[in-house]
Order: C-alpha cells, then structure tokens, then sequence
C-alpha cells in the first residue's frame, strides 16, 4: 500500500515537473514570437504585423473552435477588410480562416464519424457547380469563366462549413445577428457617402462586393427579416424589440440612399410580409406608419425621382436598357441552350453577338436579372438547377412542421418566418439585379438547411410519470 502511494505520489510530482517544463515552453515560443514580430515591425508596414499576429491567433482558434471561425469568416467575406487597408491584401485572411475551419470539420469527422454530407441542396450547389465549369470550353472568354467557377467553389465550402457547424438555435441566431451587424455597418457606410455628395450611395466598406448601389441594396433588403434574431431571448425585455426596430430603420436609410428601383421594391415586399408575419401585427404596422413618415418627407427630390420611374419605364433609358437585356438574354439561351455563353460572359457576348435590334447605344449591357443571367451564361440546364435550389429552400421552410408545445419549437417557427421573408426579399431584388453569385443568398440557404436539420433532430420523449404528475420533454440529438 505504502509503496503504491509513493508511486502515486511520484507519479504526482513528475507530473507536476512536466507542467511547468510545458509552461516554459510556452513562455519561450512566446517570447520569440514578440522578438520576431519586433523585428519584424522594423521592416514591414505596422498594420501587416498586426494583421500577421492576428491571423495566427485567429488559426489557432478556428482549430479549436470551429465556430470563431465561421464568424471571422463571415465578417471577412462582408466587411473585406483588404479593400479598406491595401496592405491586407499580402495576406488571405479569408482563405486561410475557411480552409482552417473547414480543416476542424474533417478532424472532428475523422474522431466522431458525424459530419452533414447528404442533402438536396447540397447535390444542387454541386449540380450548378457543374454547369460552371461545363461552361468554360464554349465560353466567350474562358479564363473569367474558370476564375467566376472557382470562386463559387469557395462559395460551397462555406455551405459545408456551416451546416456541419450550426446544430443549435442559439449558434443560428449567433452567426446570423454577427452577419446583420456587419451589414449595418455597410448600411451606415453607404447612407454616409450618399451624403458626402454622392448621387447614389455605395458602401466604401466591402467595396469590392458593394461598391455598386445595386448590390448593396439588396443585402440590406435580405438583412431587414435578421433583425427579428434581437428579440429571440430567454429573457423577455424591451430592449431586443428596440434594436430591431433601431436596426430596420438603418437599413431602410441606407436602402434609400442606393436610389436602387429593385432595392426599393424588395424592401416594400420584406416590409409587407414582415408585417403579416408577425405576432402583433398592429404594433408593427404602428411602427413601420412611424419609420415611413418621416422618410416621405426627407427623400431628396433626385431619389423620389428616380423611384417615380418604375411606373413609367418606357420613358426611362435604364429601364429600358434592362428591358433591351433581358431579350438578349432570351436570345442567347436559344442559341446555345446546353451551355450558354460562358459564366461572367453576360456582357461581352451582349457587346460581340446578341445586341438587340433597336438598342443603339455602345454600352454592354450587364443582365439586370439574375434568372437572365444564370440562363445566358449557363444554359437552361444552370438556370433549372438554380431555380430549383430557390424553390426548393422556400418549400422547405413552408412545409416545416414546429411542435407548438415546447419553446426550442415556437422558436424555430420565428426564425422559419425570418428566413422565408428573406429569401423572397432576395427574389425580388433579383429580378432586377445580377445577383447569382451574391454571398448573402447561399447564407440564406445554409441557414434553411440548418434550420431543417434542426427541426427533424427535435423528438419527443416518452412520457415520464412521476407520481401524479406527468410531462414531455424535447431534446435535441
């Protein structure tokens, strides 16, 4: 007995040894990394070294925990912090923090076995994915083709990523309110330069995704439903109604500031069915009367002018540009049906072969519709797979069945609404807008097959009875 304790106790104390030889260590690769990066500071720019510390601590975490780096990844593929600072560029924040996290993905697979592989939204990002590449040989000018392929690779890795990541509510509400705080950041951006003097306003921040007027509006459009994730709490209070509501009005400001037709005419749908969607619909119709009011009052003149066109597009040489687009884009499905012109090759096969009679002008047209788009450059084939993938999320959602009863449920019917307002925000936007490969969209779908999962994971106990009393709970496997 005396000599098992004393192995014990020997055993305690080479451990202990060995925690403090590991505490040494540790203190001497961190001193070598502070002398490094000093060094390193003395010939590089003091944002790059920052920016170098920060990408390994954010490595680390993303390896440890995967969900730190969803949320980098989803601020960085918003606010692209690159396009802002310059000296960013040199390092790939983005690249490295979703090939990291996706890396946690396959070590946890290796160790649990559990991983999100099969699934229809999956097999029709892959199917569209296809239809890219298939496009590239035919294209009228492959290498944009690869290049826009390519990127929509990345685009499934992050749908990967995230539905094998988001298996609570609180982790979906968690990631969606991190990316509608990122979007009101951009919403301000963009109110900020159309009162700087610009006649339109684009976000300088996210530039490289935003910096059309167009394409920002429509996120904010998408963002509007998100704001509903603030009052998703376990503890009632005033406080998440007044930063939703806070929250519709940035983004409502900054949808204005766009001057963006499809901008404004998606913002009106999410608006409206918002409202019949909502619990106390008088209370929201009250607060939207008190948003839109003083906003009749204080759109600039150029803005309601350019809104007032909607009704008269014949007499509008945009709107009949879109209109003149749109043929084109008829056009160029019925010529080449099975591939179309080549991704990204709207435009140039527009300017080179598919100029509509009548269109006088010298510009190349961009589509203006994301159906057209996808049908021009794609094929029939991409824009049924495309089309399908839209139906497909919206009909999910529609047929999800909550179990009233318990309140993971109603909660998961909140966020079902929210998503559906979304989605047919993003529709309406797109008719008017190139937005295929916009990153909010395939958010939206990772978010609905989450949701999904999530709600087929909610089971029933079996009644347990204990004494006189009896009750169900739900779990979550």
């Amino acid at each position: 007995m005396k000599a098992t304790e004393k192995a014990y106790s020997g055993g305690i104390r080479r451990t202990e040894h060995l925690k403090v030889q590991s505490k040494h260590l540790l203190y001497f690769l961190l001193l070598s990394a502070s002398i490094m990066f000093g060094l390193l500071s003395v010939y590089l720019d003091t944002v790059l070294v920052i920016a170098l510390i920060l990408a390994i601590i954010v490595s680390i975490t993303c390896l440890v925990r995967p969900m730190v780096g969803l949320t980098a990844f989803v601020i960085l593929s918003f606010l692209r912090p690159a396009d802002m600072l310059p000296v960013l560029e040199v390092i790939p924040l983005a690249k490295i923090v979703g090939g990291l996290t996706l890396l946690a993905i396959i070590l946890r697979y290796i160790t649990t076995r559990k991983i999100v592989f099969g699934n229809r939204q999956m097999l029709l990002l892959l199917a569209f994915l296809a239809t890219l590449f298939i496009s590239i040989p035919f294209s009228y000018w492959p290498s944009e083709s690869l290049a826009i392929s390519i990127d929509f690779l990345k685009i499934i890795i992050f749908y990967f990523t995230f539905v094998n990541i988001i298996k609570s509510l609180s982790a979906l509400r968690t990631i969606s309110l991190i990316a509608l705080v990122s979007i009101i950041i951009i919403s301000i951006s963009t109110t900020l330069s159309y009162f700087s003097g610009n006649a339109r306003g684009a976000s300088a921040i996210g530039a490289g995704l935003y910096g059309d007027a167009n394409d920002v509006a429509l996120i904010m459009v998408t963002a509007i439903p998100l704001a509903g994730f603030w009052e998703m709490r376990r503890s009632r209070g005033r406080t998440g109604t007044l930063l939703k509501w806070v929250t519709i009005t940035i983004l409502i400001v900054g949808i204005i500031s766009t001057g963006s037709r499809g901008g404004f005419l998606g913002m009106v749908a999410v608006l409206f069915l918002y409202l019949l969607s909502g619990r106390n619909k008088i209370v929201g119709a009250v607060a939207i009367v008190l948003i839109a009011l003083p906003l009749v009052f204080l759109i600039p003149s150029n803005i309601t002018q350019r809104y007032s066109t909607i009704g008269t597009y014949e007499e509008d040489a945009s709107a009949m540009g879109r209109i003149y687009s749109w043929q084109a884009g008829l056009h160029m499905m019925t010529a080449r049906p099975l591939n179309g012109v080549g991704a990204g090759c709207f435009e140039i096969a527009f300017g080179l072969d598919f100029r509509p009679a009548g269109f006088n002008s010298a510009k190349w047209n961009a589509p203006h519709n994301t159906l057209i788009q996808v049908g021009g450059e794609t094929g029939l084939i991409g824009m049924s797979v495309f089309l399908y993938l839209y139906i497909l999320c919206i009909s999910q959602l529609r047929k999800l069945k909550p179990i009233a009863e318990s309140r993971e449920q109603t909660r998961i019917e909140d966020v079902k609404k929210i998503l559906i307002t979304s989605l047919i925000g993003f529709g309406v936007c797109a008719f008017f807008l190139t937005q295929a490969f916009n990153f909010m969209y395939y958010f939206l779908v990772a978010s609905t097959v989450s949701l999904y999962n999530l709600n087929s994971g909610l089971q029933k106990k079996p009644i347990v009875r204990t004494g006189n009393e009896t009750f169900e709970e739900n779990i979550i496997l």
